[in-house]
């Protein structure tokens, strides 16, 4: 059985770049640890952007859209960088979607944390690596079982850490 691709989130994604371990919980609606003081700070920023987020498609919320030289640019908000490549995905997933759904020409996104901007190109090439991902996520989000814990250095603030060791 495939999971279907409308599953998969922007949140989903950054799990799966950063640890497929923990993007497979995610997916799979097993609750990390509500009390961790992460999650905690993360859903504190959520209510706060929560009445500023853009609602697309009832599932992709975005923290602001401008136009900018001829172009749309999404810009994603995060309390930190620690993991840039995380970031920049979760940010491509967004404008793929707002690409193929909206059928748009040129959109583009950053992604701020404090004096730190990492800019994404919503590139052919980029789309493609895109839809190589998530057909890979769709592949591995199906299988019954995650895969084993393997320590990596974002395992000490992961709210998912009691389910691995």
């Amino acid at each position: 059985m495939e999971l279907d691709l409308d599953l998969i989130t922007g949140t989903t994604v950054h799990y799966y770049v950063t640890c497929k371990r923990e993007a497979w919980l995610y997916a799979h609606k097993i609750a990390a640890d509500q009390e961790d003081e992460n999650i905690l700070m993360g859903k504190a920023l959520a209510q706060i952007k929560e009445d500023n987020l853009l609602d697309f498609f009832g599932c992709l919320k975005i923290d602001k859209v401008t136009k900018h030289k001829g172009h749309y640019l999404i810009i994603e908000y995060k309390k930190s960088l620690k993991n840039p490549k995380g970031a920049k995905m979760q940010l491509l997933f967004y404008i793929y979607l707002l690409k193929k759904g909206l059928k748009l020409r040129s959109i583009n996104g950053k992604v701020v944390s404090g004096k730190k901007v990492l800019y994404v190109e919503g590139s052919e090439e980029n789309m493609q690596k895109m839809e190589k991902l998530l057909k890979q996520m769709q592949h591995f989000l199906a299988a019954p079982k995650p895969p084993k814990p393997k320590k990596i250095p974002f395992c000490k603030k992961c709210g998912y850490r009691n389910y691995c060791y």
